[in-house]
């Protein structure tokens, strides 16, 4: 009785669908978060009722707008990562198999990390694209000039 190459060595046996999907939707779900908390964070700084603040808004709300972006930067990451991870893992050659054919589950396992470091990857510029006007702009500009 011979035994499977996911059983000779855990490490390069094909991964479940649940990680993957989970790394591929971490970076696409942290910029809709940072997205929508920094709107809120901001808009609730610089006009919390029917009129605007008549003070600039403290530092205080500054931090805020920084810790949702690094927070949701670092989820972002965090889905690279894994994702990156994945790809290693169902990249190692099987025992086995050829180019032509991979063991059941290994593609698809391939294709989702490819996915998902392409969309990790692209979602991480975009939050840091996003991340660059809050330090570099002071907030409720146009309302104090």
């Amino acid at each position: 009785m011979s035994r499977t190459a996911a059983q000779q060595n855990p490490s390069r046996a094909p991964t479940g669908i649940v990680a993957p999907l989970a790394a591929l939707a971490a970076g696409p779900a942290a910029w809709a978060a940072q997205l929508i908390g920094g709107y809120a964070a901001s808009s609730l700084a610089c006009y919390p009722y029917d009129a605007p603040v008549l003070r600039p808004p403290g530092p205080e709300e500054h931090a805020a707008l920084i810790v949702v972006n690094l927070a949701c930067l670092a989820i972002a990451v965090a889905g690279l990562a894994t994702s990156a991870l994945h790809w290693r893992r169902a990249r190692a050659p099987q025992p086995g198999a050829s180019n032509d054919t991979l063991p059941a589950g290994v593609g698809r396992a391939r294709f989702l990390a490819a996915c998902g470091m392409l969309s990790g990857l692209g979602f991480v510029l975009a939050i840091l694209f996003d991340t660059a006007p809050i330090l570099g702009t002071p907030a409720c500009w146009s309302l104090f000039r």
